[in-house]
């Protein structure tokens, strides 16, 4: 394929009917000549450097397309002011349409971007805006507000949330707010920098309560993101949140995403979605790629774990890196050239462990699924054994720490797999134990624990880690859940939210079953491998601390030291359930 040289124009604008003016970076063909366009909008910065190995916008355009990258209303260049998920349908509609009329397009527009971008590409496209051909949505957001994007098992997010405000969103909302005052907009400067420490380094996440952190705390973040912590799951947002991918479009799709992105079941939900409307004949045949990854890393490579090159978005199985089969996918369904992606499977899908892609023509059901019992001593049978309870106490002044999992935590909480060293020595994780396998066992989709619980307190948290214990002890994190005991009727049977439900307090001392989801996998047991499950009651600063008492975290600092018993055997047949591939 000839590459084009490429002309790169900064600050066109997009003109809105409100008078409000967008404002992005056009790659194109020097040549002139009318070609496809590939449109992404983004509050992080149109020119932002990370969108090079997922995205190349030069190479691209060079590959014969207008690529555009346009700040979201209120961000960097644009103008307007910054509201999330509430402007981007009408705004990603009219800037659709506006793609498409402009001289050098051939008014066929597709659009791509990961996490927000992927979010502004599903409200755009329920608008169905003239021209708007193709959606390749990546890590996507606008879905799960309920099940890991907001809030999880009835706890908030905090990690992710606090995070995403602080790191990605407050600095240029700052520098915007203080354009005027550059005395104040230094000041500010000063105390964004004294909190970025505090982030960075954890301690600011050990606020109670966490109103407090509103004094420290600029415009953005005590209006859009301090608050949800003092909300519950099903409010306003979330609402908003899921209306983003709430219908299947009539468009290609290519989704692709991670086994440890905080949004890898947004993902997978909305591939099964397309996948459901193809079969009905309203559109094409979704595509899908899942790699261990993460929301921000793409390597394959993590800080106690590496899959290897081959498992990076740049390698992809000898395909290519993500920005070529990007472009390679747009040529079939933008340029009418289908053998450009015929290397590539409808599916790929990383499995850990075997540490290989394996290609699929779609997401394929498990073939079966397989419960592990937990027992007595810390052993994990394949069915219920003599009646028995372990027991630890939690203390929410000590909370169990973050150990990686599928979660985007700014400073020094890393995700993806993690060693679970530090996190099984302490005496508020227990954990049960198979033996070794004397056969590969290969964990795939849904993974889930129904356990039966009882605590001294009102209400408190449960969370549940599967993880793999290789032959020389090792104990590596695959997939972890919550469940907060006042919400266990919103996630009974699935351990996925479910609306129509009261938030209910415990009675102390009686046992309640509770169900949590631990999302997707795709992992290989080799012989000798072992099984493990935790269940702890706190995974802290990934979600917010239940203080025993009833209260949130966000408006209380008082707490009570909950003595917790886990129940198994016969009369109480606590489990997790896995699909086995």
């Amino acid at each position: 394929m000839t590459s084009r040289p490429v002309l790169i124009e900064q600050d066109v604008e997009t003109p809105l009917l409100d008078g409000t003016i967008l404002r992005s970076t056009v790659y194109r063909p020097a040549d002139g000549e009318r070609c496809p366009v590939l449109l992404t909008r983004t509050p992080y910065g149109r020119d932002l450097a990370v969108n090079s190995p997922y995205f190349n916008p030069v190479t691209v355009a060079a590959a014969g397309y207008v690529v555009i990258m346009q700040d979201c209303r209120g961000r960097f260049g644009s103008d307007g002011v910054f509201d999330p998920s509430a402007h981007e349908a009408s705004d990603g509609a009219a800037t659709v349409e506006w793609a498409a009329r402009l001289p050098y397009s051939s008014g066929a527009v597709g659009m791509w971007g990961r996490s927000y971008f992927a979010e502004t590409q599903w409200r755009a496209a329920s608008l169905a805006p003239d021209g708007l051909a193709a959606l390749s949505p990546g890590i996507s957001a606008g879905g799960n507000a309920n099940n890991g994007s907001l809030y999880r098992g009835g706890a908030y997010e905090l990690g992710s949330r606090f995070s995403w405000g602080h790191a990605s969103i407050s600095a240029n909302e700052f520098v915007r707010e203080f354009a005027g005052d550059p005395e104040l907009r230094d000041k500010e400067f000063q105390t964004w920098l004294d909190l970025d420490r505090s982030f960075s380094d954890g301690s600011a996440f050990g606020t109670l309560p966490l109103r407090d952190l509103s004094a420290r705390f600029g415009t953005f973040m005590n209006r859009h993101v301090l608050p949800s912590a003092g909300e519950t799951p099903g409010s306003s947002f979330t609402k908003l949140w899921d209306e983003a991918s709430a219908e299947p479009v009539p468009l290609p799709t290519l989704h692709i995403g991670g086994w440890f992105d905080i949004f890898c079941p947004s993902t997978l939900s909305q591939y099964a979605m397309q996948l459901e409307h193809s079969r009905a004949g309203a559109a094409p045949a979704p595509r899908l790629i899942v790699g261990p990854w993460s929301h921000t890393n793409f390597s394959g490579a993590f800080p106690e774990v590496s899959f290897g090159l081959n498992a990076a978005g740049g390698m992809l199985n000898g395909l290519g890196d993500l920005s070529g089969l990007h472009t390679a996918w747009f040529d079939a369904v933008l340029k009418g050239e289908p053998e450009r992606i015929s290397k590539v499977p409808p599916v790929l899908l990383y499995f850990m462990g075997e540490n290989r892609w394996r290609s699929f023509d779609e997401l394929p059901a498990p073939c079966s699924h397989r419960s592990w019992f937990l027992a007595a001593s810390g052993s994990l049978a394949d069915a219920p054994g003599p009646g028995g309870s372990a027991e630890y106490d939690y203390d929410p002044l000590d909370p169990v720490p973050t150990a990686g999992g599928a979660t985007m935590i700014h400073g020094v909480f890393p995700a993806g797999p993690a060693n679970q060293h530090a996190v099984e020595s302490r005496a508020d994780v227990l954990t049960f134990t198979t033996g070794a396998f004397e056969e590969p066992v290969t964990l795939f989709g849904e993974v889930s624990a129904t356990f039966f619980a009882a605590s001294t307190a009102v209400d408190t948290d449960f969370v549940v880690r599967l993880c793999r214990v290789a032959p020389d002890g090792t104990s590596l994190g695959i997939a972890d859940g919550i469940v907060r005991a006042s919400w266990r009727d919103s996630h009974a049977g699935t351990g996925l939210y479910q609306g129509g439900y009261e938030q209910s307090l415990i009675e102390p001392g009686e046992p309640y079953e509770y169900t949590v989801n631990l999302w997707q996998t795709a992992y290989t047991f080799a012989p000798g491998d072992r099984l493990r499950v935790q269940v702890t009651s706190s995974c802290h600063p990934r979600w917010d601390r239940n203080l025993n008492t009833g209260k949130l975290a966000y408006d209380s600092a008082e707490s009570v030291v909950a003595r917790q018993t886990i129940l198994f055997g016969p009369d109480f047949p606590s489990r997790l359930t896995a699909g086995i591939l």
